[in-house]
């Protein structure tokens, strides 16, 4: 039978850093360390297979170590339905397109093309949640003082493609640089201040036990303005900078095989069709590049791995064990044409009788906030620590309290006791509809003294008070920043979990789940040595930010819209474009370069804050304006009362932007003092960043600053 073939992870993560030739590799679970490589991307596994994690994030010279985004290629077949990383001298099977003879061939190597590029500067402006589901003809530009078409195409940091190989060895590294690509038209910035942009990353085809892999590295992490004179280059805004430019970018992964006919339809090929051929196949990738992650080993409460499962399963057929239309036969084949996939989403809904898995779906998401407290103060903000560590009160997140399901026999006060433990938790957690609101209602008969007083808020200086009684009331979880904390038009004032991860912690809540060590069931971990191809998907995406999207970490919330995908996981390639000539808003605007044709290099990362230093600086804590609740149905200018403003100052995503952190004496620091969360502040931090430190892990379960160049300066 025929192989199909696909690249994974589905979508990698590569980070900028100014080391010019140190790097590592990506991590591929989530929460852990990146991976050890040596110069040439090779890395050294254990007797069982497990790659070492990195020891420095920095070079001798104290440089950002950059992160180089790994991509494979998987075979798939009746033997390997979960599929199987590709070997030199591996058979192979596949159809061959024009002849429709089915091919056995022996694999000689892997031919990888990528195409980044950079087109925050030509894009529209960023305001918030506005343009979400589309921009209208009034919505601003980013530089609206170019206006025709081919010059706001040289606002786009465009390379061109690069390819490379590893069978012959002078074609095994490419780089994204000025004059580095003579077959390809190219575009890069002016000179910049006070740094010019010239490289966007650079290939390398790399071969490991017989695997012929693909490294993408990024940019140096550099940002500059074109604009001189007396008082420049300046930030103006935490997202929108006129005149800037930024070395990050996105684009697609393609690839094919070479080999070497064997058989042609089970027979020995004729001369004519002896020798080599290459197979492209349908399933490409794509590599997005983004800034550092200072706190690796720290998952944000809402990763982008959640937000695109969540999508995949609700409206792509994902997990139709979990979602979809009864009677939830994961065998069932996906709806095959529009019309059946509108069908499918009208009808699909949750199993109610589905079960997760605690130690895999549950304790994940709950074990999450613990690790806040290392990279963030709870207490000035809301009160303590919500886990309770307080002596005597440590039992609302216990996880042997919290794992315990119901099962026959078990003692009806026990039963009754472990059910209200887990149905405060749920009932404390923002439901859909609720990202306007601070608090939740109690339920009948809760108090908080016979819960968690670390979910009361605190009154201080930061926040005024809210009218009404809080006595029963709960500050809704999470408590961070929304995808609008900033405006009152297209609001979206505080982060909630996905619909996928509601309904999991719902299941839990009311005892449908399983306790996997109760049950004597192996935990789902992602340490093993060789990995699926979706553990792949799902792992790199782990550890990179799902929510605040204002503009957000590495991606916006473009990454949330079905219309970018193909299919799970996968972005839908656009086949339209040519190099040199991609799309411009207003092109975009006339149809003909819209999400109907497929994505394009650098359209992701468009949505982003130019430069990224500035919102990256700027995502600390909010005050936000609380002051009414469902501001999309209230127009409180019309009703003549009078508005006393009610803020809140409330974190953005401290796993990404560390604030109060320690150091290894135990002593609490700020992580980035003395730069202030303003546009000056915006401005440092475009050279600062490389000098600030990261935080590692210990083996007492302490997370500590080391390798802060700013701390020792």
């Amino acid at each position: 039978m025929p192989m199909t073939f696909k690249i994974h992870p589905a979508i990698g993560i590569a980070r900028v850093g100014d080391s010019p030739d140190q790097f590592y590799l990506a991590p591929e679970g989530a929460g852990e360390l990146p991976i050890e490589c040596n110069a040439s991307g090779l890395t050294t596994p254990d007797a069982q297979g497990v790659e070492a994690p990195i020891t420095t994030f920095k070079d001798p010279q104290g440089r950002v170590k950059r992160q180089a985004a790994r991509f494979r290629v998987f075979a798939y077949d009746e033997a390997n339905p979960q599929g199987l990383e590709l070997k030199v001298s591996d058979t192979i099977t596949f159809v061959q397109q024009r002849t429709g003879q089915l091919i056995t061939a022996k694999l000689l190597d892997v031919n990888w093309t990528v195409y980044i590029a950079n087109k925050k500067a030509s894009w529209y402006r960023f305001q918030e949640l506005d343009g979400e589901h589309g921009y209208p003809a009034s919505h601003p530009l980013r530089n609206p003082e170019i206006t025709d078409n081919e010059t706001r195409r040289r606002l786009i940091i465009d390379p061109g493609p690069q390819s490379v190989s590893y069978l012959v060895e002078k074609r095994r590294t490419a780089k994204f640089a000025a004059g580095a690509n003579p077959q390809s038209p190219q575009s890069f910035p002016p000179p910049l201040s006070p740094y010019s942009i010239d490289y966007l990353g650079e290939l390398r085809a790399t071969q490991q036990d017989g695997h012929n892999r693909l490294l993408v590295l990024g940019g140096r992490g550099n940002s500059g303005s074109v604009r001189t004179g007396l008082g420049e280059p300046s930030i103006q805004n935490y997202a929108n900078n006129d005149g800037w430019f930024d070395d990050v970018s996105d684009g697609p992964v393609t690839a094919s095989l070479l080999c070497q006919i064997l058989k042609v339809d089970g027979r020995d090929p004729l001369p004519t069709q002896a020798g080599q051929t290459s197979v492209a196949f349908d399933d490409p990738a794509w590599v997005i590049v983004g800034y550092p992650r200072f706190a690796p080993q720290i998952l944000d409460i809402v990763t982008l791995n959640e937000v695109v499962e969540d999508l995949a399963i609700r409206q792509f057929a994902f997990r139709p064990e979990m979602y979809g239309v009864p009677p939830f036969d994961p065998s069932t084949p996906p709806p095959q044409t529009d019309d059946a996939w509108r069908v499918w989403r009208e009808q699909a809904r949750w199993n109610t009788d589905y079960y997760p898995h605690f130690y895999r779906d549950i304790w994940p998401i709950l074990s999450r906030p613990q690790q806040y407290s290392w990279v963030m103060d709870f207490d000035p903000f809301t009160g303590g620590d919500p886990h309770n560590d307080t002596p005597g009160q440590q039992e609302n997140l216990d996880p042997d309290l919290l794992s315990i399901p119901p099962y026959h026999a078990q003692d009806p006060a026990e039963e009754q006791r472990f059910r209200a433990r887990r149905k405060f938790v749920f009932e404390v957690l923002r439901r859909p509809g609720e990202e306007n609101q601070l608090t939740r209602p109690l339920s009948p008969g809760q108090s908080y003294s016979a819960h968690n007083s670390g979910y009361r808020r605190k009154e201080s200086t930061h926040s005024a008070r809210l009218t009404g009684d809080l006595q029963n009331r709960l500050i809704a979880m999470p408590y961070l920043c929304g995808d609008n904390p900033l405006s009152n038009s297209v609001v979206s004032k505080f982060l909630r979990l996905t619909d996928t991860m509601l309904f999991l912690l719902g299941q839990w809540a009311f005892g449908k789940f399983i306790n996997e060590k109760r049950e004597d069931i192996p935990i789902d971990t992602d340490g093993a040595a060789a990995k699926t191809g979706r553990q792949l998907d799902q792992g790199v995406l782990s550890n990179a930010l799902g929510g605040s999207f204002c503009p957000g970490g590495e991606l916006s919330w473009i990454i949330r819209n079905p219309a970018i995908y193909a299919r799970p996981y996968r972005i839908n390639v656009s086949t339209s474009y040519t190099a040199g000539s991609l799309s411009t808003p207003g092109e975009i605007a006339a149809g003909s370069a819209g999400f109907t044709v497929g994505m394009e290099p650098g359209v992701l990362t468009r949505y982003s804050g130019v430069p990224w230093q500035s919102d990256f600086n700027e995502c600390s804590n909010q005050p936000i304006d609380i002051t009414y609740e469902k501001w999309n149905v209230i127009e409180p200018g019309t009703t003549g009362d009078p508005i006393v403003p009610v803020t809140q100052l409330t974190y953005w995503w401290p796993s990404h932007r560390p604030m109060e952190v320690n150091t290894a004496s135990g002593a609490q620091v700020l992580w980035s003092a003395g730069i202030p969360q303003t546009n000056s502040g915006d401005l440092e931090m475009v050279t600062a960043w490389k000098k600030l430190g990261f935080i590692l892990g210990q083996t007492d379960g302490s997370y500590v600053l080391v390798e802060s160049n700013w701390h020792n300066s």
